[in-house]
């Protein structure tokens, strides 16, 4: 994940908006190929030692990683392996089944497991790819602009001082270079479904857009310089898939790891942008707080309620917005 943060001068010299877009993209792409130089040496490193550590671990959970818990309906616990796989494909290039677990442990046959995964994985990823056709749609638009949809939506702070706030959410969407815009998209399709299956369409989309204008935000506080790039929402997504972990720790087996990893992934993205030129590391921590806070607001908090005649248990959404949306309702009835 890079969001990139260069000097104001490489966006507007003098004149011509060709010779605009030339100088971002040239300088941007400096520094955004020495940054992944590191990353791939660093990565290709840490993902052979966590394959190491994890033979052991993953031959006895196998079986697990593989289930998913339906409650009410609805796709509760998505598979850990897709979350394992995830942060995986992040840190090293950063820079299921309809099967039910009832109280009696049992499962619904493989035919209704494989039929369930397919529609899972079609509709536990739409908005990921939704979000990704546009920041391929905005990079084609700023190439075919000669870089005016670049200085247009830039996050830069002058302007926005002018009242040009949209800058907060659009520079999200646009990306300096070809590099930089597959390092991100790679990224956002690695954690975009993971995320998207655990909280759903409304869900993800509230903790994307949060993390986008948190990102610019903090950006626009602590980093002078003009900056571009999807990776803050992308942070923010990270945030998300940590706190539903967090919050059903003692639903599934493994958490902790999971927790680990995470922090692993976030604390290796946040020395690489240290230690790298040209890196917004305000914005990736803007983002990520941002995503973070929407994500426990928003939920979902499931906690256990009773158990039916038919041996189903029932759980309820106790996050803080879905319990605030129920009284709301309930008031308005009474």
């Amino acid at each position: 994940m890079v969001l990139l943060s260069l000097s104001q001068h490489n966006l507007w010299p003098p004149e011509s908006g060709s010779t605009a877009f030339r100088g971002f993209a040239t300088a941007a792409s400096i520094h955004a190929c020495d940054h992944l130089r590191r990353h791939l040496r660093l990565g290709l490193r840490i993902r052979s030692s966590l394959q190491k550590l994890q033979q052991v671990s993953d031959a006895a959970r196998t079986e697990f990683s593989r289930r998913l818990v339906l409650f009410n309906r609805a796709n509760f616990l998505h598979s850990r392996d897709d979350i394992r796989s995830s942060l995986l494909s992040i840190c090293f290039f950063n820079g299921g089944g309809e099967s039910r677990i009832d109280p009696r442990g049992d499962e619904g046959s493989s035919s209704s497991n494989q039929e369930a995964s397919k529609r899972n994985t079609s509709s536990g990823r739409r908005w990921t790819n939704v979000l990704l056709a546009v920041n391929v749609i905005m990079y084609i638009a700023q190439v075919a602009s000669n870089g005016r949809v670049l200085t247009w939506g830039a996050k830069v702070n002058s302007l926005i001082d002018r009242g040009q706030l949209w800058r907060l959410a659009t520079s999200s969407v646009l990306h300096a270079n070809p590099m930089h815009l597959m390092i991100n998209c790679y990224s956002l399709n690695s954690i975009g479904p993971t995320a998207e299956s655990l909280g759903g369409p409304k869900r993800f989309l509230a903790v994307y857009l949060t993390s986008a204008v948190a990102s610019s935000a903090m950006s626009y506080w602590l980093n002078k310089s003009p900056s571009v790039g999807a990776s803050g929402a992308i942070f923010g997504l990270v945030g998300s898939v940590a706190v539903f972990v967090m919050r059903h720790k003692q639903m599934v087996r493994g958490g902790n790891e999971d927790l680990m990893q995470i922090a692993q992934v976030i604390a290796l993205n946040m020395t690489l942008g240290l230690v790298s030129r040209g890196i917004d590391n305000w914005g990736h921590i803007g983002g990520l707080l941002g995503g973070t806070a929407m994500a426990w607001l928003v939920g979902p908090q499931w906690k256990y309620e009773y158990t039916t005649r038919d041996g189903r248990r029932v759980f309820v959404d106790r996050a803080p917005m879905p319990l605030f949306l129920r009284w709301r309702n309930e008031r308005g009835r009474s």
